[in-house]
């Protein structure tokens, strides 16, 4: 145990002290910083777009609208006021060059020009990539159209507004899980989840390959167990990530706390709100994850030799890990959280940590199950950490091209028969 505590102090003192550790993390909260302010950003743009919402004593946006089709003024801008209560609507008869005079000089937030029933000209200074005015503005006038038609057939006008408004109210009741209500926070989560398994799991590879280089596990494989070793380096860059993962978190809670939610959109809402329950399942899930992980890959980049031959020998692992979240990612996407291709990749050592998280945030899971896919995970934690110091005892000492399976599988069997031999001699001696 002093072994595994002194390589743990020295992988994790060692990460954190890297470049890459330190610009990676500034880069992600800088991002997450513009993440918090930029609905913000795109809202005060798509609200300057649309004349905006007047404040105090300021006057309200004026919306100019030449009729040339309907001569019903007061109709016109009654159906208007219901799209845009934050505006006033002016009738005029100015042409299309006056309004572009004005419309350019701000005196109007915008103008339109009703051609014929279902033709217009909108007249605009800034048309916004974020801005949703074209089609609020479509949807308003072809609801005018709508009134006008049902107007001439008898229906009142005031009939017409509330026979084309009209909207059901619906009351849910749901005995499970609101899937709707978690996808986003889910699909958040689990984003999260598979790039922290993936970032950390090959910094823990690439840390194996930098030292082999330097001759440096020669040495220390004289100074301590393989298992030791494995252990610790893979617990100590765990715990660097986490340490990354706890300040880019913290850091997005505070610009969260600083922003106000009330102007986000419902979207980004449900997708900033995470429950308790859910995260710390989501936390639990990336330990077991990145422990069965990470010791694959770090076994596996023992065996390389340089640092071009990692990708190939850690990439048959990070495609199953792929091939994992593309069936989550299916199951979200066809509603199909519980079927049974998604039952048994919880259970799976390579899956479990995508599927079953995404099962528990999405559906209801039976107690039982939860327990039973961890309990596989676990002790798929300790056969693969024991497998990897097993491969990196092995791998230390080889160089030049990397063996393949059969002969990893072949060098295994030799060390286990031979470490049986060893504990014989001792308990006869």
């Amino acid at each position: 145990m002093k072994h595994i505590l002194q390589v743990l102090r020295f992988e994790y003192s060692g990460c954190v002290k890297t470049k890459s550790f330190i610009i990676s993390t500034a880069i992600f909260m800088a991002l997450i910083l513009l993440m918090a302010f930029l609905p913000g950003i795109i809202l005060s743009a798509m609200s300057s777009d649309q004349g905006g919402e007047p404040t105090g004593d300021e006057k309200k946006p004026v919306i100019a609208v030449c009729d040339n089709t309907y001569h019903e003024d007061e109709l016109v801008k009654q159906q208007l006021a219901l799209y845009y209560p934050n505006n006033d609507i002016k009738m005029t008869t100015e042409d299309i060059a006056a309004l572009q005079d004005k419309v350019d000089s701000q005196e109007y937030a915008f103008a339109v020009v009703l051609n014929e029933p279902l033709s217009c000209t909108y007249i605009t200074k800034n048309n916004s990539v974020f801005s949703t005015n074209n089609s609020q503005l479509t949807d308003a006038l072809t609801k005018l159209y709508q009134v006008m038609q049902l107007e001439k057939a008898g229906v009142s006008p005031e009939d017409s507004l509330n026979i084309i408004h009209a909207r059901m109210k619906m009351d849910t009741i749901t005995t499970g899980t609101d899937q709707g209500q978690n996808y986003w926070s889910t699909y958040v989560l689990m984003m999260i989840l598979y790039i922290a398994v993936v970032m950390y799991g090959q910094m823990v590879s690439q840390n194996v390959v930098a030292e082999k280089n330097t001759r440096a596990m020669e040495m220390l494989i004289t100074c301590a167990k393989p298992t030791h070793l494995m252990f610790g380096k893979v617990i100590g860059s765990g715990l660097a990530g986490l340490t990354q993962m706890l300040l880019i978190i913290s850091t997005a809670l505070v610009s969260m706390n600083t922003v106000s939610k009330d102007s986000l959109p419902a979207q980004i809402k449900d997708m900033l709100s995470f429950p308790m329950q859910t995260v710390l399942f989501a936390l639990v899930f990336f330990i077991l994850g990145y422990f069965i992980y990470s010791f694959l890959l770090g076994a596996l980049a023992s065996l390389a030799s340089r640092s071009e031959d990692l990708n190939t020998l850690i990439s048959p692992v990070m495609m199953v890990y792929v091939a994992a979240f593309l069936v989550v990612m299916l199951a979200m996407s066809s509603d199909n959280i519980n079927g049974t291709l998604m039952i048994v990749c919880s259970y799976i050592p390579f899956t479990a940590p995508l599927a079953m998280f995404t099962r528990i945030a999405m559906s209801d899971v039976a107690l039982w199950e939860i327990l039973l896919s961890i309990a596989v995970q676990l002790a798929s934690v300790y056969l693969f950490g024991r497998l990897a110091a097993a491969i990196y005892r092995i791998g230390v000492l080889m160089y030049g091209n990397a063996p393949k399976p059969t002969e990893i599988i072949k060098l295994l069997r030799e060390q286990h028969r031979s470490n049986k031999a060893l504990k014989a001699a001792a308990k006869q001696s």
